[in-house]
């Protein structure tokens, strides 16, 4: 589980920002915290802020320090990525830094870079308790110190070797150089278990991806999609599938892409190959090769109606029952230990429909998933619904930098009107409008 992550000078953030997920004081809601020994951490967080107030660039920050990490900082894009509106904040460094739980224990891991240089200039792993830390590996620019894990006598000329190797790599991270090794000893499998929670558990959504989560068109996804459809009240009572032949399936893709699917299902170890696409033609579908060989098109069908059903195709379908379509895959994950971060989650959903979201998370978590999401939903800002620790904010200072801060700052009665308040400008974070003077001849 993520416990927190900083960033500082990065986007619309200067000095350092810290989201935190520890769990408050707060004895409400408690199905919504899972429990570490001594250290509770929350499931769920929700960001609040007026458009241009940083929100999507938090969202941003994790996904460039997740793409740092599996990638050569050189292969990730750094242009003008640092805060622009300090004079001398393109030479400062940009840190990120993550705080984890994996197997009952923390571990925090950050890196610097030198954006406008391409170079990393720290690097750092400890684990953590509430009353200590120890060292894993810390770097400082090519210098790299090993902590006892790593340099006990087993394994000390091994890693003095990996230290040696990291002399002229400015752009590679140490955690990632480890990890791409796949060592099977134990005194690195922490770095393999950290970078596999960032590559595989850390999932991050922002408001035009579509997520690769769907199998191929078959009966188990339809009965699938049926449940939650009707659940989230779309108005589709059931899926079928409509097969076409291939021509006529396959009508709105490009030529280039159907020459290289059908060479690709000419091979005899393709039998099917999916495609999900939105565009002018928003589409789900299955291209398969029957047993003589022929290929064909499957496509999900939306069938409306109680007295007369007709069937509909993808591109028919509503933008918040394509929106649903897309966050439905993740539902699978909500039981298997993942954190899902989301932009601009109530992107065409109804009110309710985000509600009825947030609620079947938490009755499906219980291997302490975790759902982040931005929003301008103010419906959720209900202490019902979210425990008040959950419950972010974000506005721009005098400076034009972001500051992050949760509702948890505030003097609350247990049944206040959070977002009477809030719409009401009481916790910051929402749009300031000047007054337009016609008469000044403003031309409106």
């Amino acid at each position: 589980m993520l416990k927190r992550f900083s960033v500082e000078n990065f986007l619309s953030f200067n000095q350092e920002q810290v989201f935190d997920l520890t769990a408050g004081k707060t004895t409400v809601l408690k199905e919504h915290v899972s429990k570490f020994n001594d250290v509770n951490i929350l499931k769920t967080g929700v960001i609040y802020g007026a458009n241009a107030s940083g929100k999507s660039n938090l969202i941003k920050a994790v996904d460039f320090a997740k793409r740092v990490i599996l990638n050569n900082l050189s292969e990730v894009d750094t242009y003008k990525k640092h805060f622009r509106l300090c004079a001398d904040s393109s030479k400062k460094q940009s840190t990120f830094e993550f705080e984890i739980e994996i197997e009952d224990q923390f571990y925090s891991y950050g890196f610097s870079v030198n954006l406008q240089k391409k170079e990393i200039t720290e690097e750092w792993l400890f684990s953590r308790t509430k009353k200590s830390s120890k060292l894993i590996f810390e770097r400082k620019n090519s210098e790299i110190k090993l902590g006892t894990q790593l340099s006990t006598q087993k394994v000390k000329s091994r890693f003095d070797i990996y230290v040696d190797d990291m002399q002229n790599q400015s752009s590679q991270l140490f955690l990632t150089e480890i990890a791409s090794k796949e060592l099977s000893i134990e005194a690195a499998s922490i770095i393999n278990k950290l970078f596999d929670w960032i590559k595989n558990k850390l999932i991050i959504i922002y408001p035009n991806d579509k997520f690769n989560g769907m199998r191929a068109i078959n009966q188990d996804l339809a009965e699938s999609l049926t449940k939650y459809l009707n659940k989230f009240d779309t108005g589709v009572v059931a899926i079928d599938s409509i097969n076409e032949d291939f021509d006529t399936g396959a009508k709105n893709i490009p030529e280039a892409l159907k020459s290289e699917i059908e060479n690709d299902l000419a091979k005899d170890d393709i039998n099917e190959i999916i495609i999900h696409g939105m565009g002018k033609n928003p589409q789900y579908l299955t291209v398969f090769k029957e047993s003589d060989g022929e290929l064909r098109v499957r496509k999900l069908g939306f069938i409306h109606g109680k007295s007369i059903q007709k069937t509909f195709e993808l591109k028919d379908e509503s933008d918040g029952t394509r929106r649903l379509l897309d966050f439905i895959p993740l539902i699978s994950k909500f039981s298997l230990g993942y954190t899902i971060l989301i932009d601009e989650f109530d992107r065409s959903l109804h009110p309710k429909l985000t509600r009825e979201f947030f609620n079947l998370f938490h009755e499906m978590n219980n291997m302490n998933s975790q759902l982040i999401v931005t929003t301008h939903e103010s419906t959720l800002l209900d202490l019902e619904l979210l425990r008040r620790d959950e419950i972010w904010f974000v506005e721009k200072d005098e400076c034009d930098s972001s500051t992050l801060f949760s509702l948890n700052k505030f003097k609350l009665r247990y049944d206040s009107k959070v977002e009477k308040a809030y719409l009401l400008g009481r916790y910051g974070a929402i749009p300031l409008f000047n007054e337009l003077n016609q008469s000044e001849g403003n031309g409106i």
